[in-house]
């Protein structure tokens, strides 16, 4: 079954090339230049075409894991007038962008599918702590829609929009309440471990098991405090703790479930306890929320690839092609949601990778026009082919590598 989710993020990777190819080719069709193949594939071509009218040949190549799409004189002076290079700089420019651009349309496209699909989910309090402050304006049952104005969205959690503020600094909270919504002032508080007994009916049910002079007598709990204070001496383990009826002690699971005990971690929070309620995306909307969902994937990419400078980022949290394919195929397993929402992060990936600056990318060959243009002089062709080359071979050394590093970590 693995293999049908490996040959499944095979491929994902293929059509997410081909689409970044297209757009190299899309933008060269429409400027003119001259293009000699498209490839899906590198090694030996296993499928070709070549069209009669244009001279373009198309090619499916033995490894599916790539891709190009040739220009005549890409690499080199070429006095054919249609050659990439005797293009003019802003032209040159536009194909070099177009592959990141149709990613980037891609991803949109799909994540505007997967937020139809999925849709979105918003914080339901379920519990709020007796002793936070928040106890007098919310209730079990509320629906938290917005922090300050601010809505939940998929792209944007509770936990993001509270993150900055600091014990006791007020925020607004647009609450779904029977149906009408309301507006009320919270803020976080600091406790320490504390648990919390919802089921206070089942008190009179529990005894504690008291050992004196190896005498053993079991002791009746009247109250909360008694039987908080019993389970904090206990330690969370709760085998002492007895049923009333027929002297059969309870397991842990037991008291949990029969008190509906809650356990709070020391902290700085609101001190609710809330589960998700599903929302749903019409059409338009999902394809317009698609927009802020895959800037906020872009910007989380851009933060991982940062952290690699500042140690936040690992390295055996990265990977090259065979690392990438076995995640996907591990990922897919958890339904049509999931393989949906990949879509969106692979291509994002993909477009923001291709533009950096690394040599034999497309950021790099954009940068080397920028160059030409700023200096009214190109880089030496051949130099300039030698550097990508180079970069080419840096960059499959760096994929194993990483392949490597990853796996033996």
């Amino acid at each position: 079954m693995i293999a049908l989710y490996i040959i499944l993020a095979i491929v994902v990777f293929l059509v997410l090339i081909m689409v970044h190819e297209l757009g190299h080719y899309t933008a060269g069709k429409l400027l003119k230049f001259k293009i000699n193949e498209f490839s899906i594939g590198f090694g030996k071509a296993i499928f070709s075409k070549t069209n009669k009218n244009t001279g373009e040949k198309f090619s499916i190549r033995i490894f599916p894991l790539g891709g190009y799409c040739a220009f005549e004189g890409e690499d080199e002076d070429n006095p054919n007038p249609e050659a990439f290079n005797n293009q003019k700089a802003w032209k040159r420019l536009i194909v070099l962008f177009s592959g990141v651009f149709f990613n980037f349309l891609f991803g949109i496209l799909f994540a505007g599918i997967y937020l139809l699909v999925a849709g979105y989910y918003v914080p339901k309090i379920n519990y709020v702590l007796p002793d936070s402050p928040n106890a007098i304006v919310l209730f079990a049952g509320d629906e938290i829609e917005k922090v300050n104005g601010k809505s939940i969205e998929a792209y944007r959690d509770l936990s993001e929009l509270i993150d900055k503020y600091e014990a006791g600094e007020p925020m607004l909270f647009t609450v779904k309440r029977d149906g009408k919504l309301i507006d009320v002032e919270v803020q976080k508080y600091s406790h320490s471990d504390n648990y919390y007994i919802r089921n206070k009916n089942n008190i009179s049910k529990l005894y504690i098991k008291e050992i004196q002079e190896d005498n053993v007598s079991f002791k009746k709990l009247n109250s909360e405090a008694e039987v908080i204070e019993a389970i904090i001496n206990a330690n969370g383990n709760l085998e002492n703790l007895f049923f009333s009826e027929n002297g059969l002690a309870f397991t842990s699971d037991e008291v949990y479930k029969l008190l509906d005990l809650v356990y709070s971690s020391s902290g700085t929070n609101l001190g609710i306890l809330f589960e998700y309620s599903a929302r749903n995306y019409g059409f338009f909307e999902a394809m317009g929320k698609a927009f802020p969902f895959c800037f906020k994937i872009c910007w989380l990419i851009l933060c991982a690839l940062g952290g690699l400078f500042v140690g936040k980022t690992k390295l055996d949290e990265l990977g090259g092609t065979i690392t990438a394919i076995s995640q996907v195929a591990e990922f897919s397993q958890l339904g049509i949601e999931a393989f949906l929402y990949l879509i969106p992060v692979l291509s994002m990936n993909l477009a923001l990778f291709n533009f950096l600056p690394i040599p034999a990318l497309d950021g790099a060959r954009f940068l080397f026009v920028l160059i030409e243009m700023i200096f009214r002089k190109p880089v030496p062709r051949k130099i300039e082919a030698w550097i990508h080359m180079i970069g080419l071979f840096v960059l499959l050394a760096l994929v194993v590598f990483l392949d490597f590093y990853h796996f033996l970590a």
